[in-house]
C-alpha cells in the first residue's frame, strides 16, 4: 500500500488502476446499452423532470440552485453533499448536509472519482449549485450489480451539492492547521530531552517527525542503499490502514521514487535501530485517492480492479500518520 506507481494522475497502490475510460466503450452491447439507457431516461424525465437536459457525454441534468457567480469546479478540490440511488428505485447512498455529515473531498477531472458520469457532471457545476444528475449505466457500473440495490446496467440518480472549491494551497494550508492541533490535543511534545523527541516539522518536506526510540547515532541512510523497515499506518483518527511487523518488514531500495514521497523523506531523518511517528499531508501521500459512490462498497471497486488497493481505506485529502522502525539490514 506505500509503493508508489506513477499512474497518470500520480495515484499510487499497489494494484494498476483500472482505465475509467472504459466505462465508455464504443462496442456494438455497449451501444446497444446506450441507447436503452437513453430512452429509459427520457422517458423519466418526460414524465418527471421536464427542466433537465442533455449533455455530449450521454448524461442528463436538472439544476436545482444556480449560482452564477460560483467559482468554476474543472479541475479543482471539491467538498460535496451527495444523495444517489437507482433510477425508480431507493438511495443507495447519502452524506447529507441535512442529516449533519461532513462533506467530502474530491478532485474532479482527473479520474479520481468512480462512477466517471458523476465525475463528468461535477465539472458542469460552480461552488454552491445544487445538481440532479441521470447517469447512464454506460458511464456508472455498467453490468456490475451489488445486492438489490444497484441491478446491474442500473441508471443512476445523483443529487450533489457542492459546498466548496479550493485549491491545492488552501487544503495544504488547512491539513497542516490539523495536524498542528493533533500535535496539541495528543500531547506529543512532552518529552523534549533532545530536540528529535519533539515534532519537528521539516519546513523542505513539508512533513512532521517525532522520534520513538534512539537509533545508532549518525547510521543514516543514503540513496540506493537497502532499507528495511516495519510500520503502522494509521489515520488521523486512529483507524489502521496498512501494517509490516518487525517479523515480516518490508525491504526496498531507499531514495528510488519507489514508496510515498513522505514516508521515504521521514525515514531519510532515521538511524538505524530508530523509531519515529511521521505525520505526512495528503500531497506527501496518497493525495486525492479516489472517491467512490457507494462508499461502503470500496472493496468490491479493488476487487474488480476498478480502484487501487489503498483508496478503500483512505479517503481523498486524507492526513496519514506511520509509526516506523528502520531495523538494521541482516
Amino acid at each position: 500500500m506505500i509503493f508508489k506507481f506513477n499512474f497518470p494522475h500520480i495515484l499510487l497502490g499497489l494494484l494498476a488502476l483500472f482505465s475509467f475510460s472504459q466505462c465508455s466503450d464504443s462496442s456494438d452491447s455497449n451501444l446497444d446499452q446506450a441507447t436503452i439507457d437513453r430512452n429509459a431516461i427520457e422517458a423519466y424525465i418526460a414524465e418527471n423532470d421536464s427542466n433537465a437536459v442533455a449533455h455530449e457525454s450521454g448524461i442528463y441534468y436538472s439544476i436545482l440552485d444556480t449560482v452564477p457567480t460560483g467559482a468554476e469546479t474543472g479541475g479543482r478540490i471539491l467538498s460535496i453533499y451527495y444523495s444517489a440511488k437507482v433510477l425508480n428505485g431507493d438511495a443507495y447512498d447519502i452524506n447529507s448536509r441535512a442529516d449533519g455529515d461532513d462533506s467530502v473531498k474530491l478532485k474532479q477531472g482527473i479520474d479520481a472519482v468512480f462512477p466517471v458520469g458523476l465525475d463528468i457532471g461535477l465539472g458542469l457545476m460552480k461552488e454552491g449549485e445544487i445538481f440532479r444528475f441521470y447517469i447512464p449505466s454506460t458511464l456508472g457500473y455498467q453490468d456490475y450489480s451489488f445486492s438489490s440495490l444497484i441491478p446491474e446496467n442500473s441508471i443512476l440518480e445523483i443529487e450533489v451539492e457542492v459546498a466548496a472549491v479550493q485549491g491545492e494551497d488552501d487544503i495544504i494550508t488547512a491539513e497542516l492547521d490539523a495536524i498542528d492541533q493533533y500535535i496539541i490535543n495528543e500531547n506529543l511534545n512532552d518529552t523534549i530531552a533532545h530536540p528529535k523527541d519533539s515534532v519537528l516539522f521539516l519546513p523542505g518536506q513539508q512533513i512532521y517527525y517525532k522520534r520513538l526510540t534512539e537509533g545508532t547515532e549518525n547510521d543514516t541512510l543514503r540513496n540506493n542503499d537497502l532499507s528495511t523497515i516495519s510500520y503502522v499506518g494509521r489515520t488521523l483518527n486512529g483507524a489502521e490502514f496498512d501494517r509490516r511487523t518487525n517479523a515480516a518488514p518490508l525491504t526496498y531500495t531507499f531514495g528510488a521514487n519507489v514508496i510515498i514521497a513522505g514516508l521515504d523523506e521521514g525515514i531519510s531523518q532515521m538511524e538505524r535501530g530508530e523509531s519515529a511517528l511521521i505525520i505526512l499531508p495528503s500531497h506527501k501521500a496518497y493525495g486525492e485517492s479516489v472517491f467512490v459512490i457507494p462508499s461502503y462498497r470500496k472493496q468490491d471497486f479493488v476487487d474488480l480492479e476498478i480502484i487501487p488497493l489503498y483508496a478503500a481505506k483512505v479517503a481523498p485529502y486524507e492526513i496519514v500518520l506511520f509509526e516506523t522502525s528502520l531495523l538494521n539490514n541482516p
